[in-house]
């Protein structure tokens, strides 16, 4: 899977990710209202997002 995006909800700090801009500002948007009751704005999630990790392997042991 390619590497998607991330971000941290501003309310409790929750990661979120998606494969794309579109589907991270849906989730965002679904996750602040059901539990913050807060609509993020679109643009809100766009400036604090960053590149995630999907498909890496997060066991592995990095020392």
């Amino acid at each position: 899977m390619d590497a998607g995006l991330e971000v941290s909800c501003p309310m409790c700090g929750g990661l979120i990710e998606a494969a794309d801009e579109d589907e991270l500002i849906r989730l965002s948007q679904l996750h602040t209202l059901d539990a913050h009751r807060y609509n993020v704005p679109a643009e809100h999630v766009l400036a604090a997002m960053t590149p995630g990790d999907f498909g890496s392997d997060r066991g592995e042991d990095v020392r």
